[in-house]
């Protein structure tokens, strides 16, 4: 049997300051599981995870059968030789008085033909990223966060680099994001809406040739030709020359501004909200990882300065979690 994690090492996040009142400090952490039958077929009977600061355990959650039945979707739990089950967007958050230093991940299955299971174990390391860059926010006007760093964030489907992605779409004057039924990108508050640079840098990547899907069809798989970064439609990555790209994705197909290997400054103009990718609507997504390539380079937790929250104007770097509200003034400096 042979169990891994992806990734390898797992960059957690710690929310401390958040918007609002918060009654604890929080970590977070996501990452997939792999478990593979060599010679012998296997069924799947529990998964024990247990995090750790040094040797203080922290948290252990236990995961029998039919709570794995339940996270896979399938009831069948058997391994057939030389295939595998892939446990997607394992997440677990728990208080961050003490950080976590490590997981240890262990698989009890039964091998066809033993009278007892076996329980091999994985150590998973942990790390906190400390951001570098200050990221402005990059948008005009009052935005929905309609994902961000929680558990209700679909983006943890994808552990590698979209951890800790955000979703962005416009509010209007009615506070909706669409006006009449939504079935045109026009009628979206999100749609043509300029973004700008968070902070200065040279542009890593520029994806440009993705058509805007009319919002809820689905995309025809050929546009993807392959690469699982056009997923994310018309992108834009910019290094900021310290190890942290950001990027800008589902962009306006035609609208992007500038080319690779520019150097631009903050608040740069860099394209428009479109529709592009995967994408069931006009919204900017944004994510801060460690190189331009999503699926390829690691995600890293982020967050943003000037803006508007609660009523509260934030210069500083906070976290921007789901379904907040965030308002940016028309200009920046």
């Amino acid at each position: 049997m042979i169990v891994e994690s992806r990734p390898p090492t797992a960059i957690a996040a710690r929310y401390e300051e958040m918007p609002f009142p918060t009654l604890q400090p929080l970590q977070e952490v996501a990452f997939d599981l792999g478990i593979t039958a060599t010679d012998r077929a296997l069924e799947l009977r529990g998964v024990v995870f247990q995090g750790y600061n040094d040797h203080q355990l922290l948290f252990e959650q236990r995961w029998p059968a039919r709570a794995l039945a339940q996270h896979l979707g399938a009831p069948d739990l058997s391994i057939a030789p030389g295939s595998g089950i892939a446990l997607r967007g394992l997440h677990f958050m728990t208080p961050g008085y003490e950080l976590l230093t490590h997981l240890e991940v262990t698989v009890i299955a039964r091998a066809e033909g033993r009278a007892t299971d076996a329980q091999p174990s994985i150590q998973i390391p942990v790390r906190f990223h400390t951001q570098k860059t200050d990221l402005h926010f990059p948008l005009r006007g009052a935005w929905w966060a309609i994902q961000g760093a929680d558990w209700s964030d679909r983006h943890k489907q994808e552990v590698f680099s979209q951890t800790y992605a955000t979703d962005f779409v416009r509010l209007g004057p009615d506070n909706r994001f669409f006006r009449g039924n939504g079935m045109t990108v026009e009628e979206h508050y999100s749609w043509g809406q300029p973004v700008y640079a968070t902070a200065g840098g040279k542009i890593a990547a520029v994806m440009y040739d993705m058509p805007d899907l009319a919002p809820g069809a689905p995309p025809d798989p050929r546009m993807f030709q392959g690469d699982p970064r056009r997923l994310l439609g018309n992108a834009i990555a910019l290094s900021h020359g310290n190890g942290e790209f950001s990027f800008y994705g589902a962009l306006q197909q035609a609208s992007l501004a500038v080319n690779a290997g520019q150097v631009i400054r903050r608040g740069a103009l860099l394209g428009r909200v479109g529709n592009s990718g995967m994408s069931p609507g006009p919204h900017l997504h944004f994510h801060l990882a460690e190189g331009p390539n999503p699926f390829i380079d690691q995600g890293l937790p982020m967050r943003f300065s000037h803006f508007e929250a609660g009523g509260q104007w934030f210069e500083q770097l906070m976290t921007i979690p789901s379904r907040m509200i965030v308002i940016a003034p028309d200009t920046q400096e």
